[in-house]
């Protein structure tokens, strides 16, 4: 068997305007993928073909997003659903408004995009997801009870379809990185020890290296973490 070539194939990357989104959609371009980047705000110097701002917490900012990515690209094949949001603090402290950022985003989000591009990929006989879920999809800890919620519930959506949807030609995978030396928690990409944190760029190479997979190999869940993480 063969790697996928991916070069000519559309991809929708979710939260593209930093972190391991934007550095998923540079590498994706890099490759010869049509990228269109997609996120709240405006997303630059990524080398994708097309960015598209939207707010993948609302099906209507979706499915404009994605009509969108349609009609100047064509087909989408590939989608990575990176876009997230999470706040480390006892939950008693976190706002309504935060809790449902947090669940709207991480998992309403994912499966938002997930339903308005499975059909074309059904359809086709060819489509790849990857859902970047996190270590604390399988694990929990103190202060992030929601966002760990919203994880758990991206890891079980992804398990379940993909055993909906495989025999259609369509995989959907998940990763499920620890720590990364991204923004997340109001951090800066760049100021996390490597011993204990994962760099973004070594990240997203991960996930192109799990869309190049021969057509008939499929990654159900990659667990990934710095030697250093403590739980």
């Amino acid at each position: 068997m063969t790697e996928v070539d991916l070069r000519g194939q559309v991809a929708i990357v979710t939260g593209a305007s930093r972190g391991l989104g934007r550095h998923i959609a540079t590498q994706l371009a890099r490759k010869g993928v049509r990228v269109a980047a997609c996120a709240r705000t405006a997303v630059e110097d990524t080398g994708a073909e097309l960015c598209v701002e939207m707010d993948v917490a609302r099906w209507d900012s979706v499915e404009r997003g994605v009509a969108a990515v349609r009609e100047r690209l064509g087909k989408v094949d590939i989608l990575v659903n990176n876009a997230g949001v999470g706040w480390y603090k006892p939950f008693e402290e976190w706002s309504v408004a935060e809790l449902d950022l947090a669940i709207d985003v991480n998992l309403k989000g994912t499966i938002y995009m997930t339903r308005a591009v499975l059909p074309e990929m059904q359809a086709a006989g060819y489509g790849q997801i990857v859902n970047v879920a996190s270590d604390l999809g399988r694990r929990v800890i103190p202060n992030m009870a929601a966002y760990v919620a919203s994880k758990f519930g991206v890891v079980g959506f992804s398990g379940s379809l993909l055993r909906e949807v495989k025999g259609k030609g369509v995989k959907v995978m998940t990763i499920t990185p620890g720590i990364i030396d991204t923004f997340f928690n109001g951090g800066a990409e760049g100021t996390k020890e490597e011993t204990w944190s994962l760099r973004p760029e070594f990240v997203a190479k991960t996930v192109v290296e799990m869309l190049e997979l021969p057509r008939h190999w499929v990654v159900d869940e990659m667990a990934i973490h710095a030697m250093g993480q403590d739980f």
